[in-house]
């Protein structure tokens, strides 16, 4: 049988921080795990050929940060909050396509795998205690994985959409945006929350620093022309895969062209 023609495969962390290259036949699909912490991060999976991943820039264990769940090793940046691999118990390290270099890893075919039953029985995070509230009142709760940062939202009526942005942060985080207004969100552990920022600076995309799990983005004012007037601060963006009980299946999710769109200009990974 013939060796099979390898293709060479870039990707880095948001803030380039971490640079790696692997080679693998070329991807045709992405692995997509519903356990609880594959599904919060939104992980698309792929694997090296041989399992070598060749780390041009920073190190797995010097520059990332590693977050231990069942029998699998998370490793995040914790500068920007990517997810970029993880160390399996055989020994396979599977990478997250989000993380590649020019490689829409959306646009491929998913194969659908349920490592549910194989992790230990995740305990999701105790519920905020909100108090008594107004009649009609839905209370969304969420948190990252560890439970470290969690909230509640406080809606009159029930998630319809989300959106999805493309972007260079927003793909890579996999998140999912709702955009409550700041008063009705409660958050707890917020001491535990890393905030990152790029480009203009307008935006502060936040993420555990202890699992990595993007939760929220918060906004800031600017002087920017096409912001005059605008108070960015009255609203907050909650990243949906964080929250308890919602079926993405019955959300409708509106595309968003981030990355062409951004007025920072296009990223640029620096390769």
């Amino acid at each position: 049988m013939s060796t099979p023609f390898l293709v060479e495969y870039k990707g880095n962390c948001h803030c380039k921080a971490f640079k790696f290259i692997f080679k693998a036949p070329e991807i045709k699909q992405t692995f997509v795990c519903a356990c609880s912490i594959c599904y919060k991060n939104g992980y698309l999976w792929g694997f090296p050929s041989e399992g070598v991943v060749d780390v041009v820039k920073g190190g797995t264990e010097s520059t990332l940060k590693s977050y231990q769940f069942g029998n699998c090793t998370h490793k995040f940046c914790p500068t920007c909050g990517t997810s970029v691999l993880a160390h399996l118990a055989n020994g396979t390290i599977a990478i997250n396509l989000r993380t590649l270099h020019e490689f829409d890893a959306t646009a491929l075919p998913e194969v659908a795998r349920d490592n549910g039953a194989n992790e230990p029985a995740y305990r999701v995070p105790e519920p905020l205690d909100v108090g008594p509230v107004p009649k009609g009142t839905i209370v969304y709760q969420g948190s990252c994985h560890c439970g470290a940062v969690r909230y509640a939202q406080l809606a009159s009526e029930p998630l319809q959409e989300a959106k999805e942005c493309n972007c260079s942060i927003c793909h890579r985080d996999a998140a999912l945006w709702v955009y409550p207004g700041t008063p009705t969100v409660i958050f707890a552990g917020l001491t535990s929350l890393t905030e990152y920022t790029f480009g203009l600076g307008r935006t502060y995309h936040g993420f555990c620093g202890s699992c990595g799990v993007s939760i929220r983005e918060r906004f800031v004012n600017t002087k920017l022309e096409g912001f005059e007037g605008r108070d960015r601060t009255r609203k907050v963006a909650l990243n949906v895969r964080t929250m308890s009980g919602v079926d993405l299946g019955e959300l409708t999710i509106k595309k968003h062209d981030g990355r062409l769109g951004s007025k920072a200009g296009p990223y640029d990974a620096g390769w």
